[in-house]
This record gives structure tokens, sequence and C-alpha cells, in this order.
């Protein structure tokens, strides 16, 4: 009898824990779920807020009322290019932003030299250009900006504190590192050179279709034959830009303008 007792006893308690379990299976998996879920966002955020954060910190136009633009120049100095531009800009009483590559600046000095003499700015473009610097490692992300650096204190007597990436290829760790040696990031609004702009006229009309008020134009000087077009179309930028109104600054007079916006 007791034994009857105990064995009912006991498929008692076996039914009342299956139905506990199942009674609660269902919170459980929910609290599972909003688990995981909590984990996703969290992952999210980790990851997207330091992008957004980086991203805006980068300059690609300052926020002003005033017509006002920079011209930049990329990839030099060259021997024939660069002081070709050199002319039209004194032509015009233009001074432009020039990003240039340690190497091209160590070939050409007087160029270096000349440019900074004509009241140009002079920025950091890495000493060689990587084509893809944001897979380099820290390490020879910081060479890259060092090496330039010390080639432009050496031609010039003064450091810089503007850096543009090549191609504008970047991310979150090439950002810190800049900053961390002292660089603000610099990309643009408008680019001069595009394969729907073939020509000189066309690639005028590119940047004054797309350029605004505070906003970076970029155009090249650098090895390749083609940039005789960014030559001419200097000319056809500034005039046109200028019949809109617009007034040419440097890089470093537009941050101070942006500046006083914020």
């Amino acid at each position: 009898m007791m034994r009857l007792l105990t064995a009912a006893g006991s498929g008692n308690l076996v039914y009342r824990w299956r139905s506990f379990v199942l009674k609660h299976l269902g919170n459980v998996r929910t609290i599972f779920e909003l688990a995981l879920m909590v984990a996703v966002i969290v992952l999210i955020v980790n990851r997207v807020a330091p992008e957004v954060v980086w991203r805006e910190s980068v300059i690609s136009r300052v926020p002003t009322d005033q017509k006002v633009v920079a011209l930049t120049y990329d990839d030099g100095p060259h021997p024939v290019f660069t002081p070709e531009i050199l002319d039209i800009l004194d032509k015009y009483h233009v001074k432009a932003t020039f990003f240039m590559i340690g190497k091209q600046m160590e070939e050409h000095p007087d160029i270096v030299r000349e440019v900074l003499k004509r009241g140009n700015v002079i920025a950091n473009h890495t000493y060689t250009h990587p084509r893809d610097i944001e897979l380099d490692t820290q390490a020879q992300v910081i060479r890259e900006l060092d090496q330039c650096e010390m080639t432009i204190e050496k031609l010039t007597g003064s450091r810089a504190h503007l850096f543009r990436p090549p191609r504008g290829m970047m991310d979150g760790s090439v950002f810190t590192i800049a900053k961390e040696e002292g660089y603000q990031t610099i990309l643009w609004t408008v680019c001069a050179d595009h394969h729907d702009a073939p020509t000189p006229e066309l690639m005028a009309k590119r940047v004054v279709d797309h350029i605004r008020r505070g906003g970076i134009i970029l155009a090249h000087d650098g090895a390749f034959p083609m940039r005789w077009k960014d030559v001419r179309a200097t000319k056809l930028i500034i005039e046109a830009l200028r019949k809109e109104g617009y007034r040419f600054v440097t890089v470093p007079e537009l941050l101070k303008i942006g500046a006083k916006n914020r």
C-alpha cells in the first residue's frame, strides 16, 4: 500500500513539474529572446557609434552663409603642372591648399618652397600615397604620416596640421591615428576629376553644379599626364565661381569661418 502511495506521489510530482515547466517555458524563451536582442543592439551600437563619430569629425565642407570655397590640389608637387597652376592662381589672386606626397616633395623641393612663398598652404598627403591606407597597420599609417611631416618640416620650416588620405579612403582607425598625430582630416565637397567630366570645360561645370557655400573643391597636380586638364580647369573654375559670387580661401581660413558658425 505504501509503495502504491509513493508511486502515486512521485507521479503527481512529475506531473506538477512538467506543468510548471510548460507554463513558464514561454517566459524563459521570451527572456532569452530579449537577452539576445539586447546583445545584438549593444553590438550594433558599439560598432556604429564610433563610425558615426569619426565620420562627423571629417571635414568635407563647413557651415556658413558666406559664399566662400576652398580650392585644393592632391598628389603634387609636379615640375610642370604645379608651377602652371601657381601662375593661374597668382593671376586671379587666389590662394589654394596643396596636399602633397612626401616622396614628390623630396624630388621637387624648390617647387614646394615656391608654393609656400606664394602664400598657399601645404598639407600632408602621406609619404608614398598608399592605395589602400585603411588596410595598413597602425605602424604603417604612422610611418606614412611622420615621414611626410618630416619632409614638410625640412623643406618649409613649419609643420602641417591638415591631412587628406590618398583617394579619400579611410576608416575610424586611420582617422584616430591622424587625430592623435595632431591632424584635422580634410576631404572634399566636389571633385573636379570624374569619369563624367572628361574635359576641362566639363570639369568646371561639374564643380559649379555641385559646389555649396563653405565647400571644398578637389583637383590634382600629380604625375599623371592627364593633369593638364586640371591646369586648364583651374582657370575655368575660378572664373565661373567668381561670376556666381564666390570668394576663394585656403582650408585653414575656411575652418576659421566655419568655427564662427558653430
